[in-house]
């Protein structure tokens, strides 16, 4: 995996990590603070919140792999696309305070 790509999964995973962390915080001091309705409801949310975050870095993990092959095995085709997105970009940014 290209350094870019291993980096960019590396600070992924450690948002996500954040992430499950903090939701894992506040099931505690909602369980602290709240009602049984209350409290089983953000038990319910953080689940769900921690094993949508676990998919998403899973994902990108593996969209950073599969990325970094194409752009191996492509390498003409992929600067044409950065350079293509690059200028969508510049005129995107140059035309933005324009009204029509």
């Amino acid at each position: 995996m290209p350094h870019a790509a291993r980096q960019l999964v590396t600070e992924l995973s450690d948002d996500y990590d954040v992430v499950v962390k903090a939701l894992g915080r506040m099931t505690k001091n909602i369980g602290d603070h709240g009602d049984d309705a209350v409290v089983e409801s953000a038990k319910g949310f953080v689940h769900s919140a921690s094993a949508l975050a676990e998919t998403i870095k899973k994902q990108s993990a593996e969209l950073a792999k599969s990325t970094g092959k194409e752009v191996r095995e492509h390498p003409i085709a992929a600067a044409a696309l950065a350079a293509a997105a690059v200028g969508l970009l510049g005129y995107a940014v140059t035309h933005s305070g324009k009204r029509q």
